[in-house]
């Protein structure tokens, strides 16, 4: 462009302006696809609600009792109820031995905040009590 020549904007029409366009609106006759989704891995995760005062009061205990009490909660997510019997995957979850897990079972059980249930040779099953009761 020479420095003489001045820009003129061609003027504007708007019979010219796609509106639906600009404002993002897809007519309804036209198919929409969506991206093929690349097939994602099951990931693991915590379900909730999870009473807060019930997680501080473990927490609380020190020691493992919180991690304890977090992967209890994972089985609650799990199975969908309360009252469940532990197994084995709740050592490698947490990654303590039996005498450990069975301090902090012990020790959410006298705090009120479960029922334990222990059977010589087995596993134990845990009733997950509300907070304060």
């Amino acid at each position: 462009m020479n420095v003489n020549q001045t820009f003129h904007p061609r003027p504007l029409i708007l019979s010219e302006i796609d509106l639906d366009k600009e404002l993002g609106i897809v007519p309804s006759f036209v198919p929409v696809h969506s991206p093929a989704k690349s097939p994602q891995r099951q990931r693991l995760f915590i379900k909730g609600p999870i009473p807060f005062d019930w997680l501080r009061q473990a927490n609380a205990m020190g020691g493992s009792t919180g991690l304890v009490a977090v992967a209890l909660w994972f089985y609650v997510g799990l199975q969908g109820v309360r009252s469940f019997k532990l197994d084995g995957r709740l050592d490698q979850l947490c990654g303590l031995t039996r005498q450990t897990r069975d301090q902090c079972l012990r020790r959410l059980d006298t705090a009120g905040l479960i029922q334990l249930h222990k059977r010589r040779g087995s596993y134990p099953s845990v009733q997950i009590l509300d907070p304060g009761g």
